[in-house]
């Protein structure tokens, strides 16, 4: 690997951290644009709240089971807008006296998916938490995640024309929409064990008097929930919604250096493109068209509202403070988003997705929601029209790694073989980087002479210099950084991927027994003290990733005044690596000892006998013009040709 090789590379690795860093984040908004940072505390749970408080506004699914199914206090209050942030979260300090005399239900609905917890009041789902997914780390660790904000007002709100049902207290008429005839109390926590799944029926009275019922349809191994509404719908706009956001698990304050920041994100389609939103302040998009669904992610999470066709739809998306960061200027950016149609009949079939993002479970519903992945947005979707190619690029990579992992059982294994399939796929570009970098290396030393005896003369040199590439056989225009280059999209997908999917979230492999997680930072122990830049934890791979990178560089590079790069190099990469995911750095490893491998295997079929180039290696002139031929095979020199007249060599006679 060459000089500028090596630097293309380090320039390539540095901009593309720099780019996604909270040090690039903190210059563009608070220096050039004067604006907050946009920023993702982890758990956001409207931490003005203390913890009494927000247990009360928004019990969690175990809280109301332990509690025989009401709510502590034996009441539940609905959060209200209204709070410093203009957002859906509460203050207790705004919630009215009439509000708080108020009785409002609870029912638990669990499947071996979700455990879904929906309210009387707007018959709205207000806590939806993931069974296969707890909290990894911070006070809520082994908790399950949910999905949805701790005192948010919730999701699936109703309107119809311009009447809001959001408010309405409903009367729950039971499990399957028909009276069951009994005084028996209704359960609070439902189990769902029917095949069919299970209906869970609300109803109230519109402002004329009209029944409206919002009706909700769970079922085991699925994240989709039924979501049907009943009524004088007929010629109406109906606008149902998800206002309540979503929630933010692994959170991006005080990231280590080198790791990019997950936003929230807005989506919508027709069911065969996608269109994304990422937004850093409050604001309102309207789009309006065909329409299929519109939804919103986090780094591990998709909930969206999707109607059961194609319809024309009015849509609103609405960006909202939701809280602030780590210090003022910091602030959280989460979404609301709503679907409004015009309703031909009295029944409306429409469902909500709301899980993992997992790209098997995405795209089996076969409507693009995988579309919302890996979009590219802001000033990246400008390179090479980045935003046409690499997200179709990026789930390539994962469905390749999902399909490995089909096959090996282990994440592990299922790395280590994405990574010799992208060795094998780039080796055409690999084997011409590595020979000419090789063959060039090969020549060093007679370069070097060259530039000795005509270090006067550029031109010469120049001349001398192209004759000697000729007579070898080396292309001097192929450089290192060109295939490396070409390589980097590649390079970039599987660094996003392995560091955004969900599929690697809380699994290790038994070829790294040492790490627990290959979502997360690799740590054989961690220091008492933080070192600028690299962080507390100490980590193998890195370190036998630079290592590898020592060699490969000491290997290639002979030319004294690049011998600096040798020792520059490795240090950066342990730096760099160090506080990278374990998945994203056991694929580096491996690449950087597979490239090792085939560096040695190349280098004794690039040397080649002395013989074409001799005399330049002994600091014979090599002519600045002359065929190919003339280097490879020399020619003995004959004797000076007799003149036509017989002469023996003279001078011709004048004419």
């Amino acid at each position: 690997m060459n000089k500028n090789s090596l630097i293309a590379f380090a320039m390539m690795v540095v901009v593309v951290i720099f780019f996604n860093s909270s040090m690039w984040n903190n210059f563009w908004y608070g220096t050039i644009l004067k604006k907050p940072v946009p920023t993702y505390t982890p758990k956001q749970r409207a931490e003005v709240q203390d913890t009494a408080q927000a247990q009360q506004l928004a019990p969690t699914a175990q809280q109301i089971g332990e509690s025989g199914g009401e709510p502590p206090g034996g009441q539940q209050l609905s959060a209200v807008s209204g709070s410093e942030t203009d957002s859906a979260y509460t203050h207790p300090d705004s919630i009215g006296i009439e509000a708080a005399q108020l009785v409002e239900d609870t029912i638990i609905v669990e499947t071996n998916r979700v455990i879904a917890a929906l309210s009387t009041k707007g018959a709205r789902i207000i806590s939806l938490k993931m069974k296969h997914y707890p909290y990894t780390s911070g006070p809520l660790k082994d908790e399950l995640i949910d999905i949805l904000p701790r005192g948010s007002v919730g999701g699936a709100q109703l309107k119809i024309n311009d009447e809001s049902f959001d408010e309405e207290f409903f009367t729950v008429i039971n499990g399957n929409n028909s009276a069951d005839g009994t005084d028996e109390p209704f359960p609070r926590h439902i189990t769902v064990a029917a095949p069919d799944g299970y209906q869970l029926a609300f109803e109230a009275k519109s402002s004329a008097g009209h029944p409206i019922q919002k009706i909700f349809t769970f079922a085991d191994d699925t994240y989709r929930i039924g979501y049907t509404v009943r009524g004088n719908l007929a010629g109406r706009k109906v606008t149902t919604g998800w206002v309540g956001g979503i929630e933010e698990p692994e959170g991006a304050q005080d990231l280590p250096f080198g790791q990019m920041m997950d936003r929230r994100r807005a989506h919508y389609s027709n069911g065969k493109t996608a269109d994304h939103l990422e937004m850093t302040k409050k604001g309102a998009e309207e789009p309006s068209g065909m329409f299929r669904w519109i939804g919103m992610s986090s780094k591990y999470f998709f909930i969206a509202l999707v109607a059961e066709e194609l319809s024309d739809a009015d849509l609103r998306i609405e960006g909202r403070l939701a809280g602030r960061g780590s210090n003022a200027k910091e602030q959280v950016i989460d979404y609301s988003v709503y679907y409004q149609i015009q309703a031909e009949g009295n029944e409306i079939n429409d469902w909500i997705y709301a899980g993992p993002n997992g790209i098997k479970e995405l795209a089996q519903h076969g409507l693009k929601f995988e579309k919302a992945l890996f979009p590219v947005l802001s000033w990246a979707r400008h390179i090479f029209w980045a935003d046409a190619w690499f997200p179709p690029l990026a789930e390539i990579v994962l469905w390749t790694l999902v399909f490995f992992y089909g096959i090996a059982k282990d994440y592990g294994v299922a790395i280590f073989l994405l990574t010799l399939l992208c060795k094998l796929i780039t080796f055409p570009l690999t084997q011409s980087s590595a020979k000419s970098m090789l063959q060039i290396r090969e020549l060093q030393p007679k370069l070097m002479k060259l530039r000795e005896k005509h270090k006067g003369n550029p031109q010469k040199l120049n001349e001398e210099m192209m004759a000697l590439y000729k007579a070898e056989g080396v292309n001097p225009f192929n450089p290192g950084c060109l295939p490396m280059f070409l390589q980097m999209p590649i390079f970039i997908a599987l660094f996003i991927v392995l560091r955004k999917a969900i599929e690697l979230r809380s699994t290790s492999s038994f070829l790294l027994p040492w790490v627990g997680d290959l979502s997360q930072p690799e740590a054989l122990f961690y220091l008492p003290f933080t070192l600028p830049l690299y962080g507390a934890n100490v980590a193998l791979m890195p370190i036998i990733m630079a290592a590898l990178t020592f060699f490969q560089q000491k290997a290639t590079i002979t030319d004294p005044n690049q011998k600096a790069i040798i020792y520059i190099m490795p240090p950066i990469m342990l730096v760099l690596f160090n506080s990278f995911p374990a998945g994203v750095v056991f694929y580096w490893t491996v690449s950087s000892a597979l490239s090792l491998v085939q560096q040695k295997w190349l280098a004794p079929k690039v040397r080649k006998p002395a013989g074409a180039a001799l005399a330049v290696a002994g600091g014979g002139t090599v002519p600045s013009s002359g065929a190919a031929q003339s280097y490879q095979q020399p020619q003995r020199h004959k004797a000076p040709m007799k003149n036509r007249s017989g002469g023996g060599g003279g001078k011709r006679p004048k004419k």
